[in-house]
């Protein structure tokens, strides 16, 4: 008996050994909600029981809820969510699964997709309207005058501009449906299971998602180097052949906010409008390192849905600490 027992604890002693256990990461893994990622395992099934846990360098911290008695703001949002960026920890929910039209959120997909054909955004192009126009919002660049490609996508991810987003889907060399077929790959493959893309400027209302998988398509967008810098960016000028110079105007507002003065960053994000879909916003903010991504669908107005985003990352950052 006394030789079964010191060979159990010298198994346990080894297993402590082999997996070094954070006693804080474990507690918030057998605490954590559904909407949280479950502990992963690699190898056999006898491997199963060997949990991997992050290396050290890339543990994060967790938020706690240090205000009980608060319980997020008042939203004319259809659907909202706040989600904590490292640890993926839903701080705020309002019908986050709803399926809904996202307008113009489509872009940060079709600026994914044009990008990993690998353009050269260098390169002079012209905008026909026979091939490009799209009706809806404002054309900010001119016909038959050269300009970068690199400014036709600035237009499309700065100004909305629906029909310099049409416009790159004829430079990346796919045809429109082989352009879609593949935005629609790419949501699967982002694991985003509820979304549907129908066109690629979001001038159709059947594009459509929830909450929680826009979530994966910003944090795809923000994870790429050009989206990012476009998207942070309250304004952009460009000059066309002619000398023609248009200011394009980000339609994301939180850029000219306190939101994106210190100790906050805005770092990225998109607006969208159709009838069906009301006012959207998904966008993330940043507050020394750490950082929430906001998202409403359907807000009663524009200044409602620049507004509720203020008020659920301000709420955030004030309601929950990092630990």
């Amino acid at each position: 008996m006394m030789a079964k027992v010191l060979g159990q604890f010298l198994f346990a002693t080894t297993l402590m050994q082999m997996v070094p256990v954070d006693a804080a990461y474990l507690e918030w893994q057998a605490g954590a909600s559904t909407d949280i990622a479950e502990v992963q395992y690699h190898g056999t099934e006898q491997d199963a029981l060997f949990m991997t846990l992050p290396e050290a360098e890339n543990r994060f911290d967790i938020p706690v809820k240090v205000d009980l008695d608060s319980h997020g703001i008042v939203t004319t949002a259809q659907s909202a969510l706040v989600v904590d960026r490292d640890s993926g920890t839903v701080l705020f929910q309002k019908h986050p699964d709803e399926v809904r039209s996202i307008a113009s959120v489509t872009k940060l997909m079709t600026a994914l997709v044009f990008l990993e054909q690998g353009p050269d955004l260098s390169q002079i192009v012209e905008l026909a309207p026979e091939l490009d126009y799209v009706a809806g919002g404002r054309v900010y660049l001119g016909y038959y005058n050269g300009l970068e490609l690199e400014d036709v996508l600035a237009a499309s991810l700065i100004g909305s501009d629906n029909t310099a987003t049409s416009a790159l889907v004829r430079f990346s060399g796919l045809s429109e449906d082989a352009f879609i077929d593949r935005m629609n790959e790419l949501a699967a493959e982002l694991g985003m299971v509820s979304a549907h893309f129908a066109d690629p400027t979001g001038v159709d209302g059947e594009n459509r998602s929830s909450a929680r998988d826009l979530v994966k398509l910003l944090e795809a967008a923000e994870a790429n180097e050009i989206i990012s810098d476009y998207t942070q960016r309250a304004q952009m000028t460009v000059t066309q052949a002619t000398g023609r110079t248009v200011t394009i105007e980000n339609t994301n507002k939180l850029l000219t906010s306190f939101l994106n003065l210190s100790p906050y960053d805005v770092l990225g994000g998109k607006t969208g409008y159709l009838p069906e879909a009301g006012y959207v916003l998904a966008t993330t903010i940043e507050e020394g390192d750490h950082a929430v991504h906001v998202l409403v669908l359907g807000s009663e107005s524009k200044d409602a849905r620049v507004d509720e985003v203020k008020g659920l990352a301000y709420w955030a950052f004030k309601t929950f600490s990092w630990e």
